[in-house]
């Protein structure tokens, strides 16, 4: 989890990462009361965006002087050309009628053709298309976007949106999501009830220079299950453009959630991301990641294990190429007795793409009997290519069990000669190589939608 951030840290943050100045242009706090008045938001909405949008203003943009953003360097950011999405007159749009009114990569990313609990489209901070099954709602599940969610149940959403979670205080680009967000969804699952089949989120930009901020909010109660599938994608080759994202996860006591996120962004998308979930006793949260777009993305990924009993398990690929750089900030707090945590995630990185993993593991004193492990592994494709693998243990406990693991290496030329010297040419000899690698990954995921579409994103990608 990030820390606070503070102006003492970094006196010269603005002049180093070319920071907007505070109110005025696109992020002033006048842009935040007029997004308030045509969202028609409850007041403590409205509330909560000017605290956040204080917030924002009095953080520093984070530098290379900060340890957790010490490898990401954000310089290049052009936020003085960046802008808010333009809105169609007389208010929200209210989304198209049909799937097939979608453009094709939202249909894809929708998986059109799949059976699915309910599909939601959002397009630069617009409901494109919203659709549940009318026997899960039945149920008492909610399925949403973020607007009407605040609107129509507030009883729901207040008590945990950006409270227990993710807070405002988090850092730079939380506050900023916390004060613009404008899309997102929202999903509630009623306790004993399971949800056979996946909530379908896609989330697209398009245009040059827009800024979008998603906000997505899972609470499950007691002993529900669900699985939540998003995916972003850009729908053109635009000039550089900012997402700034937040996922928070309420985990009710003996839950399951399984969280998908796919990021396939544009190579121009500058991406930030705070995904978050927090455990009530004897719940699971599963993550199942695929990283694959982007210029530049920076994404914390937390765990908050406060109930005893509550498990976390990772599952994540990146594949990176270009001048791609991906962040990975991981962390599996301990809070309660008896917790687990099992984080595996492989990178592999061609031409001169950077990987960045952080993994901590970090153990309160109350997290007696803990079992947690991380791992991170990562092949070279390319000489130029950079991966940094930092793994770490903070352990306030005595009796537990944590380790953690890493390597980066780099593809064998012994084994691409081998398959070479029988005939295979050498782009398949490395396409086999890399899906091994990956193997053990996708075997542990549990979506085979996902799988498929991972698998065919990494092979299409080496040599590319």
């Amino acid at each position: 989890m990030a820390e606070p951030l503070t102006r003492a840290a970094r006196p010269t943050a603005q002049e180093q990462a070319g920071e907007p100045a505070v109110g005025s242009g696109v992020f002033a706090r006048e842009e935040v009361t007029a997004l308030s008045e045509r969202l028609r938001e409850p007041e403590w909405m409205a509330h909560k965006r000017q605290v956040a949008w204080s917030l924002f203003a009095e953080m520093p943009l984070p530098t290379t002087h900060d340890e957790d953003w010490r490898r990401t360097d954000i310089r290049t950011l052009k936020w003085r050309q960046l802008r808010l999405p333009d809105r169609p007159a007389g208010g929200p749009a209210t989304g198209k009628s049909t799937l097939s009114e979608l453009p094709d990569a939202l249909r894809t990313a929708l998986d059109e053709g799949q059976p699915a609990a309910g599909r939601l489209a959002l397009l630069n901070g617009q409901v494109a298309f919203l659709e549940i099954d009318p026997a899960v709602a039945g149920q008492g599940v909610i399925f949403t976007d973020m607007v009407t969610a605040a609107q129509q149940y507030p009883q729901l959403v207040e008590p945990y949106f950006m409270t227990e979670c993710v807070a405002p205080s988090d850092g730079k680009f939380a506050a900023l999501n916390a004060a613009f967000w404008e899309s997102g969804a929202f999903v509630y699952v009623p306790k004993d009830v399971e949800i056979q089949q996946p909530f379908q989120i896609a989330i697209a930009q398009q245009g040059d220079a827009v800024a979008t901020f998603p906000h997505i909010l899972v609470v499950t109660e007691r002993s529900a299950r669900v699985t939540c599938i998003e995916e972003t994608v850009s729908l053109d080759r635009a000039q550089q453009t900012l997402n700034d994202g937040v996922v928070e996860i309420i985990a009710g006591e003996g839950s399951q959630v399984t969280y998908v996120d796919v990021q396939r962004w544009g190579r121009h998308v500058f991406n930030f991301n705070t995904k978050r979930a927090v455990h009530r006793p004897d719940s699971r949260v599963v993550w199942e990641i695929g990283q694959l777009g982007g210029r530049l993305t920076k994404n914390y990924l937390d765990n908050l294990l406060i109930g005893n009993g509550s498990s976390a398990l990772y599952n994540g690929v990146y594949f990176l190429g270009d001048r791609q750089h991906v962040d990975l900030d991981t962390l599996v707090h301990h809070i309660g007795r008896g917790t687990t945590g099992d984080l595996l995630i492989k990178g592999a990185v061609q031409e001169s793409a950077r990987a960045v993993f952080q993994g901590m593991i970090r153990i309160a004193p109350s997290g007696q009997q803990t079992d947690s492990y991380v791992k991170n592994d990562n092949l070279l494709l390319s000489d130029r290519a950079r991966a940094d693998s930092i793994p770490g243990l903070r352990i306030d406990a005595n009796d537990v069990r944590a380790s953690h693991g890493a390597t980066v290496g780099r593809s064998d030329e012994e084994q691409i000669f081998y398959l070479e010297s029988r005939g295979i040419p050498r782009a398949t000899a490395i396409r086999m190589i890399v899906e091994g690698f990956f193997a053990s990954v996708f075997d542990r995921m549990s979506q085979e939608r996902v799988r498929q579409k991972l698998m065919a994103a990494v092979s299409a990608g080496i040599g590319s």
